[in-house]
């Protein structure tokens, strides 16, 4: 009988999974409880992608709505919209965006259709006139969106006579758009007109790759000053066991009999991982998928990390085949990424990269100029001579995948200590530990 595999690749991870992020959490809850008080603080939650925004944001909107505590026993009421913008979205396009989920709140809540009159009013008539993302994308100069949008959320806060403690705006995948569509201009100015009206209980959140806040900037040079910047980093080592340890647990609420994971096993996961949530999704998958008695052992670890189809080869294709092996035909210039990796993503000189390669400095010229033309790699603005990968999530699967290069021969032959022993020095190596 197929058992319930509790490990998620590539999906967001609900808010009883969720580990860590304790002290941006922290930062979030007194936003939204200042808000909830009358001194709106907006954030914005930047990393790479898989590194958790979608997951944090989830938790969230969970805990906005007063789907959980806050302190263990209050909880708050929020009206959160929560959407996901698009690659050709335009400055209006978000305003209608925001409106439309809006109503679609609003609606499931009776109370509220029938204490705040305007509002409904407004959002009952309002309807979006066809959805089409690849139009041109201009700025809305009249404002009459954002000014209908500022009235409706007016009209809400203060027809609901505190049924409600304020509005979550949380806007995921804010990166999307270009800066033409002017989101960082559509907070700030959203922001100002509210606080005009004396309401003070809406609070923005933002979600989003680290070039959104370049492109807010660039949409309006002051934007970035209403936020606070939250930059989530990879996992520790003790969240990642936990991480695995209540996968398994809720696994064994409906699977018999339960399954273990040697101590091994699961600091092997870890290791592999580097942190990021979505490798460790993906190795914990794999492992448990491989399992046959139940019991997770380091074969199955590897088995399920570097055989054909295993996690190693998926996180491949879904996130770095286009860039590591479409685009790069030459094996001398993966022989530079490889000495790159071992800088994760800070910056390393050209003579270092000819050092750890050992290949000649002519074709390692050529493959710096190559590499960064295709935006493989990226060129330091500042300092002459040197370059680093865009993602610490590249260089993590990129010495992965030496390292199953260098445990080869002794998985081969079926040597698994010695395979684990070589995962380890070329980890720990690579990773200056």
């Amino acid at each position: 009988m197929p058992k319930l595999n509790p490990f998620r690749p590539g999906s967001v991870i609900s808010p009883g999974m969720f580990v860590g992020r304790t002290e941006e959490i922290q930062v979030v809850e007194q936003s939204l409880l200042q808000t909830r008080d009358g001194n709106p603080q907006h954030f914005i939650i930047e990393g790479e992608r898989g590194i958790g925004k979608s997951s944090l944001c989830l938790w969230v909107d969970y805990l906005a709505k007063g789907d959980r505590t806050y302190d263990g026993v209050n909880r708050l009421t929020f009206v959160v919209v929560n959407i996901e913008l698009h690659g050709a979205m335009a400055y209006d396009d978000i305003v209608d965006e925001i409106l439309t989920e809006l109503k679609r709140q609003i609606s499931t809540r009776q109370p509220l259709v029938e204490s705040c009159k305007k509002a409904w009013d407004f959002l009952s008539r309002f309807e979006i006139s066809g959805v089409k993302y690849g139009h041109p994308i201009p700025l809305s100069n009249d404002g009459r969106r954002l000014d209908e949008l500022t009235e409706v959320l007016v009209n809400l806060i203060e027809e609901s006579a505190g049924a409600i403690e304020g509005v979550l705006i949380l806007i995921d995948e804010a990166d999307r758009p270009t800066s033409d569509a002017h989101l960082g201009q559509l907070c700030k100015l959203l922001t100002e007109r509210l606080s005009r009206r004396r309401c003070e209980k809406v609070c923005i959140g933002l979600s989003g790759l680290p070039d959104l806040l370049q492109k807010l900037k660039e949409s309006h040079e002051s934007s970035l000053r209403i936020f606070n910047i939250l930059e989530l980093k990879p996992l520790e080592f003790s969240e990642r066991m936990t991480v695995i340890d209540q996968g398994l647990n809720q696994a064994n609420a409906k699977n018999v009999p339960p399954t273990t994971i040697d101590l091994q096993a699961k600091q092997l996961i870890a290791n592999l991982s580097e942190g990021y949530p979505h490798f460790l999704q993906e190795f914990a998958h794999c492992s448990f998928a491989t399992d046959t008695d139940n019991r997770i052992n380091i074969e199955d670890v590897l088995q399920g990390t570097f055989s054909e189809h295993g996690a190693l080869n998926q996180l491949g294709k879904k996130y770095f085949a286009d860039i590591y092996i479409d685009k790069i035909g030459s094996e001398d210039y993966r022989r530079v990424l490889i000495a790159m990796a071992d800088h994760m993503d800070d910056w390393v000189g050209r003579q270092t990269i000819i050092n750890r390669s050992g290949v000649k400095p002519s074709i390692v010229n050529n493959a710096l100029t190559a590499l960064r033309d295709r935006k493989i790699i990226l060129l330091n603005p500042r300092v002459r001579g040197e370059y680093r990968l865009p993602t610490r999530s590249f260089a993590v699967w990129i010495k992965a995948r030496e390292s199953q290069k260098k445990a080869e021969p002794a998985l081969s032959q079926g040597d698994t200590q010695t395979a684990v022993n070589v995962l380890s020095s070329t980890q720990n190596a690579a990773s200056g530990h």
